[in-house]
């Protein structure tokens, strides 16, 4: 029996993959108009094809991009002292707190994804995360890892179920308790920023943001958009060896992995995905996890989840949600990777 799983739409208002470009020189093809810049600790970048005719303003719409991110930054950086992430962290009462809506709708999405994979998504996971060394500015060149009583003292402020939504407000029911979205937000504007797109009316275009993606209609040669997955080779350089490439359509993807921030202790390699439930590093064989949804912003929590709970209660879950599908890459050995995928998803291996 499936599952269907509510995405919410973003309103008006933080992986790796590579966007592979097909290049002709086809002169009825439309222009493609390229946007870049930073928000979120990242980058981002929206192609924009572009009917011959048409010159739309770019700085214009690059303004309300930048606009449309800051706004999102305002509310959910924890960068920012200022943010009203960081000011609900820094409450030590109970006493609700009202956040913006659009706040409110990415944490409601975060709780219903913790409630989905239990408690393999927790968006409270921030002090383990610290503790691992794995936090925001934190530079690993040698590292002991915790002991276990620090871990079990630390797990203690864990808990999605420490946090409630009530209309407008957010709730902490332990004044201790802190939350972090990182792991959501570049899904989230992702979709802000499509939405608005779409809303002006460009019916043909990507939307990139630290590597969560998502595609509308066609690329500039009429065909869908193709994205690349990396190999998660440890330390590679991103775009240097695809393992995969997908085409995207009105569709959102995006991917977590354990390949690029981790660090080794006595020959044994610890990532950042920490898991929740227990306060320590997974150790599953997940490598690098794929998902492609209707909104980046579940993609993007869905990504993470599936790098916590492992390959068969993983794909578990993606079976039993409509309209989503997922690759894993399984780590066999050293650079030698196995390829799981559900039943729906299509991809192309790269030889």
């Amino acid at each position: 029996m499936l599952i269907k799983l509510i995405f919410p739409r973003a309103q008006l208002l933080l992986g790796s993959l590579i966007l592979l470009i097909i290049l002709s020189g086809c002169s009825r093809k439309p222009s493609e108009l390229v946007i870049i810049g930073h928000t979120m600790g990242t980058t981002y970048l929206v192609k924009l094809v572009v009917e011959k005719g048409l010159t739309p303003d770019q700085v214009v719409i690059k303004t309300a991009i930048d606009s449309l991110l800051s706004e999102i930054n305002h509310q959910m950086s924890n960068w920012d002292p200022n943010s009203e992430i960081s000011i609900f962290n820094r409450l030590n009462t109970e006493q609700p707190f009202t956040v913006s809506q659009n706040f409110i709708r990415v944490v409601k999405h975060a709780l219903e994804v913790s409630h989905l994979t239990a408690g393999a998504f927790d968006i409270t996971v921030g002090p383990l995360i610290d503790l691992w060394g794995f936090g925001a500015g934190t530079v690993i060149d040698r590292f002991d890892p915790p002991e276990p009583e620090e871990i079990s003292a630390t797990i203690k402020r864990i808990g999605y179920r420490k946090i409630s939504v009530h209309r407008s407000q957010l709730i902490k029911h332990d004044p201790a308790v802190s939350i972090d979205l990182s792991a959501i937000a570049k899904g989230y504007g992702v979709d802000v920023v499509s939405n608005w797109l779409q809303a002006e009316g460009f019916m043909d275009f990507l939307v990139e943001i630290g590597g969560e993606v998502y595609c509308k209609g066609s690329n500039r040669s009429k065909l869908p958009w193709q994205i690349g997955i990396d190999n998660p080779l440890l330390d590679a350089i991103p775009g240097r060896d695809l393992m995969a490439i997908v085409d995207l359509s009105d569709r959102a993807m995006a991917t977590s992995g354990d390949y690029r921030n981790y660090f080794e202790y006595d020959g044994q390699l610890f990532s950042h995905v920490v898991d929740p439930r227990t306060g320590y590093p997974v150790e599953t064989a997940v490598a690098s996890v794929t998902v492609v949804a209707p909104t980046c912003m579940a993609a993007d929590a869905l990504a993470t989840s599936l790098m916590v709970m492992g390959v068969n209660l993983g794909l578990e879950l993606i079976e039993s949600l409509e309209d989503v599908e997922a690759l894993l890459i399984l780590r066999d050995g050293k650079d030698q990777f196995e390829l799981r995928k559900s039943s729906g998803m299509e991809v192309r291996e790269k030889k």
